[in-house]
């Protein structure tokens, strides 16, 4: 018992000789140190938002942005008391319009500072994202914009008459095949079909303008689906800022109250791909509503 007093006795008497020595080359200027609540968390978004797994092949995995992932690591970073700020580290061109939503909210409910970067692109389901963030900042080559809302429907009838291949559907309910592509679609379904695109899209008019403190009509205005580099974004109030990455942690450290040099901490995949996925790719149905350039 009394050679474990002694070691707890020298432990104690070491750390308190260290932080001393600490504290003094802190006090007379010779070495920066940085408080442990200094934090800025940098999120990456990269490629297709998805509610999905990335998928695979044989030559390895692919890039996409998991919303359930992202979700996880921005409310790790709102509860955690030493992160003052976050950085969504963007390069999508959008993705599923659920997906996109999902997150976009998730960023909107997010209490802590946020600043969204824009590099390569962040376009569509990934610009309606960062509009929710507190700044949007860009390169000024990058590519944004694309506020506008894509169906896309495969037929495959024309194709199967030539090789001689027949698909007899029997159904109940007239809708049920509704973008069937074993047959012509009927004006009637392509009415249908353009009258939920146009409500997605006023739903997302409605939540950028929302999100960005601007009108219904300014953002009508420039969603026509067009992309805009980042100089053009900044001047239809789309972005903030024209600047880098940099430019964003600074950005997210002001933001955040944070005095001096920030402590940057990278989020890191929380799952890894496993072998299935190397030779799984998910499948889609024949109808496909996207946000994407």
């Amino acid at each position: 018992m009394e050679t474990i007093w002694k070691v707890l006795i020298t432990l104690g008497v070491f750390v308190l000789f260290l932080f001393a020595i600490v504290g003094t080359l802190a006090f007379i200027g010779g070495v920066d140190i940085p408080s442990m609540g200094n934090k800025v968390v940098i999120i990456p978004i990269k490629g297709e938002i998805t509610s999905e797994g990335c998928g695979g092949s044989i030559f390895g995995s692919y890039q996409c942005a998991q919303v359930n992932v992202i979700k996880k690591r921005l409310k790790r970073a709102d509860e955690d008391p030493t992160v003052k700020a976050i950085v969504l580290d963007i390069n999508s061109g959008g993705g599923s319009v659920v997906a996109s939503g999902e997150l976009m909210r998730a960023i909107r409910e997010t209490s802590k500072p946020v600043v969204a970067y824009i590099g390569e692109s962040g376009a569509s389901g990934a610009y309606y994202a960062a509009s929710a963030a507190d700044c949007i900042i860009a390169d000024r080559n990058s590519i944004t914009g694309s506020i506008g809302v894509i169906m896309s429907v495969s037929h495959y009838y024309e194709l199967y008459e030539k090789i001689g291949i027949n698909v007899t559907v029997i159904k109940a309910g007239g809708s049920k095949d509704v973008g069937s592509p074993y047959r012509p679609m009927s004006e009637d379904e392509k009415r249908e079909l353009t009258e939920m695109v146009d409500s997605i899209h006023r739903d997302f008019i409605e939540n950028v303008a929302e999100n960005r403190n601007l009108t219904f009509e300014e953002v009508e205005s420039v969603a026509d689906g067009s992309i805009y580099l980042g100089i053009t974004a900044k001047e239809a109030d789309l972005i903030d800022e024209i600047g880098n990455l940099d430019d964003a942690i600074q950005r997210a450290a002001e933001w955040g109250g944070i005095e001096g040099e920030p402590i940057l901490e990278r989020a890191e995949p929380d799952e890894k791909i496993s072998i299935l996925d190397l030779f799984t790719k998910y499948q889609r149905n024949n109808i496909n509503i996207k946000w994407a350039v």
